[in-house]
């Protein structure tokens, strides 16, 4: 018998291909955890650069706009002076999906930090979860609700 020849056999090859199953199937649900709290951030940063656009009025006597684009799930912070300028444009694209609002294509926050008319942002995630991110029309507040479905 010739022993120069090394080779693995079926067994050994089957064997460590059923360990990297295993070893995968145990680290699947930290990948899964890892989508959602990237969802959970991008939705904490809306809620920011809405309270940012609030703020920034007050700060710079000037109306800022939040406009929102829900066939391209696309939102911008916008300084409305004598020519509107883009602050901030972001893509959702990590889960949150923009259904509709209240408020028609953009909101304005006047330098007071009221918002011209208030309104509701209606938002959903990969779960089907529906999340609300409502602007009270006098204070310019915002909240942040999600349906615990």
């Amino acid at each position: 018998m010739d022993t120069d020849k090394y080779g693995y056999t079926l067994i050994e090859l089957m064997v460590v291909i059923a360990l990297i199953a295993v070893i995968l199937s145990i680290s699947l649900p930290g990948i899964e955890s890892i989508f959602i709290s990237m969802e959970k951030r991008e939705l904490m940063e809306l809620k920011r650069d809405l309270v940012y656009a609030r703020n920034s009025a007050i700060v710079e006597n000037v109306n800022y706009g939040f406009i929102v684009n829900k066939g391209k799930n696309i939102y911008s912070i916008t300084r409305q002076e004598k020519v509107s300028k883009i602050i901030k444009k972001v893509e959702l694209k990590n889960g949150i999906e923009i259904v509709g609002n209240n408020f028609g294509s953009s909101l304005t926050f006047t330098p007071s930090g009221a918002p011209a008319g208030g309104g509701t942002l209606d938002l959903i995630n990969k779960k089907g979860q529906s999340i609300e991110i409502t602007i009270t029309p006098a204070t310019g507040k915002v909240n942040l609700y999600v349906d615990r479905r």
